[in-house]
């Protein structure tokens, strides 16, 4: 499991996040946790939604834990709310 230790995350994280979630993938399945976290920009959404993909495509379990109110409302208004597990896709 990915456990994100900060509050924010952007474009700037999105090279790490990758290489963490290319190494996840490659375990077997995706599970990321991102209680701590507050705020994301679209970066994060679309590498997110890529490594989705990855993961159904490969019949890898997806998974993200962690979701609070704020991060709720930004997947939601992004129309992502799948990635949460709050609509089919």
């Amino acid at each position: 499991m990915i456990t994100i230790e900060k509050n924010e995350l952007n474009i700037y994280d999105v090279e790490s996040l990758y290489s963490d979630c290319s190494k996840e993938l490659a375990g077997g399945s995706f599970e990321i946790d991102l209680s701590k976290v507050t705020k994301i920009d679209i970066s994060i959404i679309q590498l997110l939604i890529s490594t989705h993909k990855s993961a159904i495509k490969d019949s890898k379990s997806f998974k993200i834990i962690g979701v609070g109110e704020q991060l709720n409302s930004i997947f939601t208004s992004s129309a992502c709310e799948f990635l949460i597990g709050g609509a089919d896709e």
